[in-house]
């Protein structure tokens, strides 16, 4: 663990080397600084005028330094509620991009911990403020599918792509998630539909290959595992899938020649 930066304090540190308490006492300095350049209602300002061209850079800068040292803060804070983004929109006069930037730093944080049960309320607050953002959907579903909450993630990959209909990642995901509901045949229309979009993407061929051959649909899966190979030749389980395939149907010699390549594959990567 890395160790804030300040004499004698042993809390965790984050990547600009202070603790959140820290980052706090710095915000807390660089509000009256930042306060004593605006202007008062009547227009003037709350200092004497001055015409130093760098003083006036100065002041203009503290809000974009406050605002970045806030977004630092909050992104340490482990509780984390609406009050807090309040209290500092009060302070700040955040936009609605900058809010929900801060609602998705969070989100990104603990997904980063595999924390999507955390990640989630975070997420659907950047869904809310930005209703036509089909990234934010995307994202927000994406969270519950590592939840594994299906249902979810099927309502939120299909919002967006009501949003944004030509996005690969999208149906993919679309596809995955109907997959895991055991609904193939529509999971084979948004992964077919992905492969169109974009067709060097292995892991939709192989996604297709495993639907086909889970239904004993077996030439289709050979198609889809052998497209798999050729866009991604040293992809072990590629290879040992296409094994089970041509096993099923009892082409046992090709299945021995898949099963020894998956198997040089695996010892070449230790």
């Amino acid at each position: 663990m890395t160790t804030c930066m300040i004499k004698n304090c042993k809390k965790e540190a984050d990547e600009e080397g202070l603790c959140a308490q820290h980052y706090a006492e710095i915000i807390k300095k660089a509000i009256p600084e930042m306060n004593a350049g605006k202007k008062t209602p009547g227009g003037e300002s709350d200092q004497n005028d001055e015409n130093d061209e760098n003083d006036k850079n100065k002041k203009e800068d503290m809000p974009a330094k406050a605002q970045y040292l806030m977004h630092s803060l909050l992104f340490q804070v482990e509780k984390f509620t609406d009050s807090i983004v309040s209290s500092f929109n009060n302070v700040f006069n955040l936009t609605k991009e900058e809010t929900a930037a801060i609602y998705r730093h969070m989100g990104k944080k603990f997904i980063k911990k595999k924390n999507n049960r955390k990640a989630i309320p975070f997420l659907k607050k950047v869904a809310e403020l930005n209703p036509n953002d089909p990234d934010s959907k995307y994202h927000l579903g994406s969270a519950y599918f590592l939840k594994g909450a299906f249902d979810d993630a099927i309502v939120c990959f299909e919002e967006a792509i009501r949003l944004n209909p030509d996005n690969h990642d999208y149906h993919f995901a679309l596809g995955a998630a109907y997959e895991q509901k055991e609904l193939f045949e529509k999971a084979i229309t948004s992964l077919q539909k992905a492969a169109k979009l974009k067709s060097d993407n292995p892991e939709v061929y192989y996604r297709l290959g495993v639907i086909f051959d889970t239904k004993e649909k077996y030439k289709e899966a050979v198609d889809s595992f052998q497209k798999a190979i050729e866009l991604s030749p040293r992809q072990a389980d590629y290879h040992q899938s296409l094994g089970f395939t041509y096993e099923s149907l009892d082409q046992h010699i090709d299945a021995v020649r898949c099963y020894k390549k998956a198997i040089s594959l695996k010892q070449s990567s230790l």
